[in-house]
């Protein structure tokens, strides 16, 4: 048991090292404001869509108040 335990401590070890020496490259910057444009983009449709359908909500409850408060 000792040396297949000496055997993993020995491979964690080295993957280790192999992670720590690999380089972190930063992200391009170009795919940075392609993920920015994309999400804006979505949200703006999303927004829009939503909008549309409050509008909607909005112009028939402003009837039935108007239409529920109207003095005789």
């Amino acid at each position: 048991m000792g040396t297949a335990r000496a055997l993993e401590y020995h491979i964690v070890q080295q993957l280790l090292r192999r992670r720590a020496a690999q380089e972190v490259t930063p992200p391009s910057p170009v795919a940075e404001r392609l993920i920015a444009i994309l999400a804006a983009t979505a949200g703006v449709f999303l927004l829009g869509s939503l909008l549309q359908e409050l509008l909607w909500v909005l112009l028939a409850a402003g009837t039935v108040l108007t239409l529920g408060t109207r003095s005789r």
